[in-house]
């Protein structure tokens, strides 16, 4: 019996970055209220769209601080140490990366460009937030 759940985890863990590339019918809340929010007419604008990735990037750091925490509760002495310097280490990437990007992404011509500097923004705390969850979520499995 305890060889089936290790082998259903692995499949799980496995799969589970496939599942929201596959299927698209399973989409996080923070997903859709970001389709919402780009949907209505007045955010059909530069500006529109970049609020609205402004706002998903808020709940994705919303998101990654409540994993980052919980994380924090389930590991111990040493893996909380780890945990702590790697999350040191993602913010300078993260900090030096829109630096980067949003270098790249304003010397182009064309506003569109400044909207994808602001989607780059926000993918970089999904990715870490969804990274987060995933921890939690093997540390978690079956408890």
């Amino acid at each position: 019996m305890i060889q089936i759940k290790i082998i259903l985890f692995f499949c799980l863990l496995l799969t589970s970055p496939l599942v929201g590339q596959t299927n698209k019918a399973i989409k996080h809340p923070i997903d859709i209220k970001l389709e919402k929010c780009l949907s209505i007419d007045s955010n059909q604008t530069t500006l529109g769209m970049i609020q609205c990735s402004s706002i998903a990037e808020n709940e994705w750091d919303k998101e990654l601080n409540k994993y980052y925490n919980l994380l924090l509760t389930k590991l111990n002495v040493d893996e909380k140490q780890k945990l702590k310097n790697t999350q040191r280490y993602w913010l300078i990437y993260r900090d030096n990366e829109l630096s980067f990007s949003g270098t790249m992404y304003y010397n182009m011509e064309g506003t569109m460009w400044r909207v994808a500097a602001a989607g780059r923004s926000c993918d970089i705390v999904k990715e870490r937030a969804l990274e987060l969850k995933n921890y939690y979520d093997v540390l978690t499995f079956d408890k």
